[in-house]
């Protein structure tokens, strides 16, 4: 008679515990079209089954293999039609870049009934700036977009280095720009995804709960890094193969080298990277022209120089046009905040050697500093150290494509930063700050409106 009242227990405690998992919850994954989002959230579903937790994918067939091909409003409202026609009731919507714009449309139309809450991921919830700078100009069609006139002026600067590893980046970059070119993703974008474009503008707070997620590439040069993630957006989304491309390539060819030759040129170069985070300005409309003197001082040099060996120049080169890209690709993002900043630097008119400068301050990784070191290193002896004050433009935190204010939307349940997260890692599962955040939402952390029922 215990067995069997304890076989009841257990029976009725295995009920209990089922009823409190739930069913399965409906989950609609969407993307944006390939230019800036992943074809698919794939590796995101599976990896979040393999974590227990139980959903039913919505089928958003067409959409998935052409987003482009319709408005955001137009495919809000086929989505509606099907989520209704196919019995999908309390819906989670997860939307990346303008997938979350879809699910935003089609919780302020009037047959939104099903969708119950929204997960927005790096999504242009204001309008991407970015995306004037990639498009063409519907007035001027013929003429090239301000990315692809980037690019190449960003080739002048480059002589010998052709077939330079870190040259790569080039290729990647003018694959990438020149996507957004073509007349059907430029109309797409303008119409869609721009500021004040009609979609932005006919866009209205949620009245259902959501989440917002945001990508913060903290890394220096973000446009490399959101490249290596694009060419690795089927796989892993890896954003450090061009990164540590040139790096490899400079320890690899200058380690057993004499470096005389070097210290003048990587001096201007080393203020131009600073200049990526730091820009030395103070107003906006003046930091194009502090990175324009920068690269013509390094071209100068470049030129000048004409004893250096043909490999040197090379690798030189393209570090010079891996920085000039990512430094313009900041200014093109959009708003900076001016900062004030003091430093400790050695007290040179003489500093003990370069190798020593080199070894100190480029592990410490602020450029500005390790360029100041390059300019006074090669004598005798330091006086201890002085405090030099910098005044400087910081760009706004973006996942290098949109800024974090074009990503944000008042009102959310909750707000999660996805921390050295590029735009196209913000759909991968296997990143800690976007697992964090999705497993936060599923368990409740924001509200029941997002869990998701664990097997």
């Amino acid at each position: 008679m215990r067995i069997f009242f304890v076989l009841m227990l257990c029976f009725f405690c295995k009920l209990i515990t089922v009823s409190a998992q739930g069913n399965a919850r409906d989950i609609l994954w969407i993307t944006g079209p390939s230019p800036s989002s992943p074809s698919s959230w794939t590796k995101a579903k599976f990896q979040a089954q393999a974590a227990n937790y139980k959903f039913n994918a919505v089928n958003i067939f067409p959409y998935e293999f052409s987003p482009l091909s319709n408005s955001v409003p137009n495919w809000a409202g086929e989505l509606n039609t099907r989520l209704s026609t196919q019995n999908n009731s309390d819906v989670l919507g997860i939307g990346h870049d303008a997938g979350g714009l879809v699910l935003r449309y089609m919780s302020q139309l009037q047959s939104s009934a099903n969708l119950s809450a929204m997960i927005l991921d790096g999504t242009p919830n204001q309008g991407g700036e970015i995306f004037r700078k990639l498009t063409r100009d519907p007035q001027s069609p013929s003429l090239e977009s301000e990315a692809q006139r980037l690019v190449r002026d960003a080739l002048a600067y480059r002589t010998l280095a052709q077939n330079c590893n870190g040259c790569q980046t080039i290729n990647r970059t003018q694959d990438f720009v020149s996507q957004f070119a073509l007349s059907n993703v430029s109309e797409y974008y303008r119409n869609n995804l721009m500021p004040g474009s009609p979609t932005i503008e006919g866009l209205q707070t949620p009245t259902i709960p959501y989440a917002v997620i945001w990508g913060n590439e903290t890394e220096d040069m973000p446009l490399t890094r959101l490249l290596s993630s694009w060419g690795n957006a089927g796989v892993t989304g890896a954003d450090n193969g061009f990164v540590d491309c040139l790096s490899n390539e400079l320890i690899q060819r200058y380690v057993t080298a004499d470096q005389k030759f070097v210290v003048s040129t990587l001096r201007v170069i080393a203020q131009l990277s600073g200049a990526i985070s730091k820009l030395k300005a103070t107003q906006p409309q003046s930091a194009a022209g502090v990175i324009e003197s920068l690269l013509n001082a390094a071209a100068n040099q470049l030129q000048a120089t004409f004893d250096l060996l043909n490999e040197h120049r090379e690798i030189v080169e393209c570090e010079l046009v891996h920085v000039a890209l990512n430094a313009r690709w900041n200014l093109m993002l959009g708003s900076y905040q001016v900062k004030t900043e003091s430093v400790e630097v050695p007290n040179c008119s003489v500093f003990l050697s370069c190798e020593d400068c080199w070894n100190q301050y480029n592990i410490d990784g602020d450029d500005q500093v390790f360029g100041y070191c390059l300019s006074v290193c090669g004598q005798e002896e330091c006086d201890g150290t002085i405090t030099i004050t910098n005044t400087y433009l910081v760009p706004e935190p973006s996942d290098a494509l949109l800024t974090k204010t074009e990503q944000l939307l008042a009102g959310a349940a909750k707000t999660y930063e996805a921390k050295d997260c590029n735009h196209l890692q913000e759909s991968f599962w296997e990143y800690t700050p976007i697992r964090d955040a999705f497993t936060d939402l599923f368990n409740g952390g924001a509200g029941a409106a997002f869990v998701v029922p664990k097997n």
